[in-house]
C-alpha cells in the first residue's frame, strides 16, 4: 500500500523542498486548533452537557428570599359598613421547597439528558472526522491542482517548441521525408490554442482549491508535501467492518440517542405516579408603615404534599404515545446508521484499493508516455513521424500525468473517508501528543456540578421503582 504511495511521490513531487514543506500534518494540527466549524461544535457540546446538570436540578432543593410590603387606606364598599379600613403590613421570609420522590419522573429525565449529552460527544467526534476530511480534501486538492498546472505549463511549452517547428519546416521546405503541409501547421497551433485554455481552466480550478483551502485550514497553502498514506488504516474488509460498528461516532450518536427516547417513555409514564414534595418557610412580618422592629414577630411553616394525578384530558397519556412513537423513530435510525456506516467502510475501502492500482499503472503510464513522446520527436528530426504523431503522443502523455495525479488525490481522501467511516479519523490518531476527550471531562463536571447531601439519598429512592 504503502509503494504505490511512494512511486506517486517520486512521479510528480519529487521537487518539493522539505526544509519548506507544509506537511499535512501540520495542516490538520492548523484546522483542529481554528476551523470555526470545530470550535462551534465544541461549544454547542459543552452546552449540550448542561442539560444533565439541569436535570438533577429536580433532586436538589430550592430556596428563595421573599419581601414583600403593602399599605392600602379605603373606605369599605359594603352596603351595611361604615368607616374605612387599613391594610399596612410587611414580611420577609426564607422559603425551601424539595422534592422528596417524584417515582421516577427526575431520574428519568436524568437518564434522557445523560444519554443526549453521550450522544452530543459523538455527535462532536463526527464532527471532527467531517472537518478532517475536509482539510485532507483541501489539501490534495491543492496538490492535484498545481500538478496539474504544471502539466499544463508543459504541455503548452512543448506545444509552442512544435508550432515553430512545424512552421519552420513547412516554410523552408526540404526533402520530401522532411515536408509537412499547411495541415500539419493548422493541426499544431489548435492544439496550442486548446493547451492555452487548459492553462487558464488549470489556474482557475487552483485559485478555487487553495480558496478552499484558507477557509478549512485558516491559513495560506505553502508547499505542499504528498503524504504517502495516512496511519491507522486496516489490513482487510472484515476488520474494517468489525471495527466501525464497534467505534463508528455516527453508529454510537444513533444508539445514546435511542437510550433517550426510551429514557423519554419513562417520563411521560411516570408523571402518573405520586410525587412528595416539602416545603418550608422562615421569616417575619409586623406593620410596614412606620417601620418599627419591635413590632415584627417570627412566623414559620412547613408542609409536606403528595400529589396523585387523577384525570388531566389525557394529555399524559398522549406525550406516552409520542414518546413511544420517538422511540420507533429512534430504533429505524440505529438500523439506518449501522447500514450507512458498513456502506461507506466497503465503499472506501473499493475506492482506496482501485486507487492504488490507478496510482501504480499510472506511474507505468507516465513512464510509457515519455520515453514514446521523447522518441517521436526524436524521429520527427528524421522525418519518420508525422506531426500527428507527435502531437497524439503529447497529448497522451498529458493525459496520464493529469489522470496520475488525480489517482493520488482521490486515493488520499478515500483513505479519509475510511478511517472517517471507522471513527479513526480523529485527533488522537493523526496528531502527536494530542490527548482530547471529545468533552468527557465536561460532561464528567457537569454530572457533579451543583451537587449537595440531601441529592445521594432522594435519587436513590427515586431511582429505586425503575
Amino acid at each position: 500500500m504503502r509503494k504505490a504511495h511512494y512511486i506517486l511521490s517520486l512521479a510528480l513531487f519529487s521537487a518539493v523542498s522539505p526544509l519548506k514543506a507544509q506537511t499535512l500534518n501540520e495542516a490538520l494540527e492548523m484546522a483542529y486548533k481554528s476551523n470555526p466549524t470545530l470550535q462551534g461544535e465544541r461549544a454547542n457540546q459543552r452546552a449540550v452537557t448542561e442539560n444533565s446538570a439541569q436535570a438533577r436540578s429536580g433532586w436538589r432543593p430550592t430556596v428563595t428570599i421573599n419581601v414583600d410590603a403593602n399599605y392600602q387606606k379605603g373606605p369599605y364598599t359594603g352596603a351595611y359598613a361604615l368607616g374605612s379600613y387599613t391594610s399596612n403590613y410587611a414580611e420577609g421570609y426564607v422559603q425551601a421547597r424539595q422534592t422528596l420522590y417524584s417515582f421516577g419522573h427526575v431520574a428519568n429525565q436524568v437518564k434522557a439528558a445523560d444519554a443526549r449529552s453521550r450522544a452530543e460527544i459523538h455527535a462532536l467526534e463526527q464532527t471532527e472526522n467531517q472537518v478532517f476530511t475536509s482539510a485532507i480534501t483541501a489539501y490534495m486538492d491543492v496538490l492535484r491542482d498545481r500538478a496539474i498546472l504544471d502539466v499544463r505549463k508543459a504541455d503548452l511549452e512543448m506545444l509552442r517548441r512544435q508550432v515553430q517547428l512545424t512552421t519552420s519546416r513547412y516554410n523552408l521546405g526540404g526533402i520530401p521525408a522532411e515536408q509537412v503541409t499547411k495541415t500539419d501547421v493548422e493541426q499544431a497551433q489548435a492544439r496550442l490554442h486548446s493547451a492555452e485554455v487548459g492553462l487558464n481552466q488549470a489556474r482557475a480550478t487552483l485559485a478555487s482549491s487553495e480558496a478552499l483551502f484558507r477557509t478549512v485550514i485558516g491559513v495560506e497553502p505553502g508547499v505542499l508535501v504528498m503524504p504517502e498514506g495516512l496511519p491507522g488504516l486496516p489490513n482487510d474488509l472484515g476488520h474494517a467492518l468489525k471495527e466501525a460498528l464497534a467505534s463508528s461516532p455516527q453508529f454510537a450518536q444513533s444508539q445514546d440517542n435511542k437510550s433517550a427516547a426510551d429514557a423519554d417513555i419513562d417520563t411521560a409514564r411516570s408523571q402518573w405516579g405520586p410525587q412528595i414534595q416539602a416545603q418550608g418557610m422562615f421569616g417575619t412580618t409586623g406593620p410596614a408603615s412606620p417601620f418599627r422592629g419591635r413590632l415584627y414577630g417570627e412566623q414559620m411553616s412547613g408542609t409536606v404534599s403528595l400529589v396523585q394525578p387523577l384525570y388531566n384530558g389525557d394529555l399524559y397519556n398522549s406525550q406516552i404515545r409520542q414518546a413511544r412513537d420517538k422511540d420507533e423513530q429512534a430504533r429505524h435510525a440505529v438500523e439506518l446508521a449501522r447500514r450507512t456506516v458498513l456502506q461507506n467502510v466497503a465503499a472506501s475501502w473499493s475506492a482506496v484499493e482501485n486507487g492504488l492500482q490507478a496510482i501504480s499503472a499510472g506511474a507505468a503510464e507516465v513512464h510509457s508516455g515519455e520515453t514514446t513522446l521523447k522518441g517521436y520527436q526524436l524521429e520527427y528530426g528524421y522525418g519518420l513521424r508525422s506531426t500527428t504523431d507527435v502531437l497524439y503522443a503529447d497529448q497522451n502523455l498529458r493525459s496520464a500525468q493529469v489522470e496520475l495525479a488525480s489517482s493520488g488525490h482521490d486515493t488520499i481522501v478515500a483513505e479519509a473517508n475510511l478511517l472517517a467511516s471507522m471513527g479513526r479519523l480523529q485527533a488522537q490518531q493523526l496528531l502527536s501528543n494530542n490527548h482530547d476527550t471529545h468533552g468527557e471531562e465536561a460532561f464528567r463536571h457537569a454530572r457533579r456540578r451543583g451537587w449537595e447531601p440531601l441529592q445521594a439519598p432522594i435519587s436513590a429512592l427515586d431511582q429505586a421503582g425503575w
